[in-house]
């Protein structure tokens, strides 16, 4: 396992999603407008068993591990990624996290939530809904992880 990998950042950005969820999914921000899209009511939303958290943590930690390895080149900290650079650009800050999640959210999650919507006759509202969450997520967890090495 590589010395450099910061397990705090990667907890710390595990824990990204689930506090997203519960902010972005709440009824007065998205969370009506995402039960419409898919048929939902209050009435028949049932709150998720515990282990079903804990898979979801899980399956977090290694969305955050694999947007290490995309913010880091999977090398964490090296003589290519000081903070001061020869070329004056430094490669761990916040801002550089951010473009990798921008880049990540339009050349990936876009094209495949489309896709979904599209053979699955989803709503749009369904598609960008979760576009909308998924890119927020991996936009701060990437920002995180490159920032905090």
């Amino acid at each position: 396992m590589d010395p450099n990998i910061n397990f705090i950042a990667l907890i710390c950005a595990a824990l990204i999603p689930m506090v997203m969820g519960f902010i972005y999914y709440h009824p007065n921000l998205m969370g009506n407008t995402w039960m419409n899209a898919n048929g939902f009511n209050k009435a028949t939303m049932t709150a998720p068993k515990p282990v079903l958290y804990l898979l979801s943590l899980v399956c977090s930690f290694m969305v955050a591990f694999f947007m290490w390895g995309w913010v880091t080149g999977g090398g964490g900290v090296d003589t290519f990624q000081v903070t001061d650079p020869v070329d004056g650009h430094s490669y761990v800050t916040f801002q550089h996290g951010v473009f990798h999640g921008v880049a990540f959210s339009i050349m990936v999650l876009f094209p495949i939530f489309v896709t979904m919507k599209i053979f699955e006759s989803r709503k749009w509202a369904w598609a960008f809904v979760n576009l909308g969450y998924w890119s927020l997520t991996i936009i701060l967890m990437c920002g995180l992880l490159s920032a905090w090495r």
